[in-house]
């Protein structure tokens, strides 16, 4: 375990395979072993205590800025922050590499170079920002009007997918559209592209759907009523879905499950999960509780005292697992996987209970 650890602190990347490797081999020889002292009539040895999961005080630390975390931006570690709720900078590392950004918007999007970010506006207009420049563009305009638009580019930002009309401008050229049907009672809840821009799932309140590039079909299926899709991504195979169900919104609380796209057969993985992530290369990350305080019999929600932070790989298989109890003014922990699966990034909120006794004031910033 040494040896491992060691490695561990080197890089991430690679470790992650070494660690995947080394526990299949010492289950492998512990049962090669068992069978053999039972041909011969020996009993066998008490096994042996399986290797203990290395916690994330293993792996390197950086520190980030504050702000609230927004997104991955790119496939080099770049990531979005909220700073002071109404603008969304750019960081490389600890490095902000934004000029002055024009929206708050959650819906952005970064290009997969994390050169610029993408952003519907309530004017109705979808906006292009470069982000160490300043420069900007209007890419399509849309019925403002209209409830509610949700919008998705893939990754490589060749093609967008709507459930509103959109007008190209000349700055967006022949970029490929696909209209998203509507469907009655249903809102769009996420639009999320698998990584090499092939494919896309759409999460509506009762229901997946799995389309290709050209927007036909492939896929998907109904989900548990009144459980609405968090987060969601596909697997490293792309043949299957990871999809974090809230069924509690007031707790924030639901399971998550993985679901075959060919046939729709759903499992699910964990109960109790507050947060779940992952990038589509084979790592995911989960926050849940292990405390169970007792809950009133209003509709207030109650903060979980204790967590564990857990990494695992694709199989789900556990490769790094941390408890911990939140210390005074910390809420929501928050764990974010990279897109190259290098880096993951842990987060809280955080607030002074002298200088802000109410939690819920806007006053409060995240941390």
């Amino acid at each position: 375990m040494d040896g491992l650890t060691q490695g561990l602190s080197d890089c991430m990347r690679f470790c992650l395979i070494d660690a995947r490797s080394s526990f299949f081999l010492a289950t492998l020889g512990l049962l090669v072993t068992t069978a053999a002292c039972r041909a011969e009539g020996v009993s066998p040895a008490p096994p042996a205590k399986p290797p203990a999961v290395p916690t994330f005080e293993k792996l390197p630390h950086t520190p980030m800025p504050k702000g609230e975390f927004i997104a991955w931006c790119g496939d080099r570690e770049r990531y979005l922050l909220a700073t002071d709720g109404q603008y969304i900078d750019a960081y490389d590392g600890s490095t902000k590499i934004s000029a002055p950004s024009p929206t708050g918007s959650r819906w952005v999007q970064c290009g997969a170079d994390g050169q610029y970010i993408v952003f519907p506006e309530d004017a109705g207009r979808v906006r292009k920002f470069e982000l160490e420049t300043g420069k900007s563009a209007i890419l399509a305009t849309f019925d403002s009007r209209s409830r509610g638009i949700a919008i998705g580019f893939s990754p490589d930002m060749n093609i967008v997918a709507s459930n509103q009309p959109l007008q190209l401008t000349a700055e967006a050229g022949h970029l490929p559209t696909i209209s998203l049907p509507a469907k009655p009672g249903q809102p769009i809840d996420k639009i999320v592209w698998s990584p090499d821009s092939s494919k896309f799932f759409v999460a509506y309140s009762n229901t997946i759907d799995v389309l290709d590039a050209q927007g036909n079909r492939i896929g998907g299926g109904k989900i548990r009523k009144n459980s609405g899709v968090t987060a969601g991504w596909f697997d490293a195979e792309q043949k299957s879905l990871f999809l974090f169900l809230v069924s509690d919104e007031i707790q924030g609380i639901g399971p998550l499950v993985r679901c075959r796209i060919a046939d729709w057969q759903c499992v699910r993985l964990r109960e109790r999960v507050v947060q779940a992530a992952g990038g589509g290369k084979g790592l995911i990350g989960i926050v849940g509780p292990i405390d169970r305080p007792k809950l009133p019999d209003d509709d207030s929600s109650v903060p979980y005292a204790r967590h564990a932070v857990e990494l695992r790989d694709n199989t789900f298989r556990l490769l790094f697992r941390q408890e911990f109890a939140l210390a005074g003014g910390q809420t929501s922990p928050r764990l974010y996987v990279s897109p190259s699966a290098a880096m993951a990034l842990l987060s809280w909120r955080l607030t002074d209970p002298v200088k802000c006794p109410d939690s819920g004031s806007d006053t409060c910033q995240a941390g």
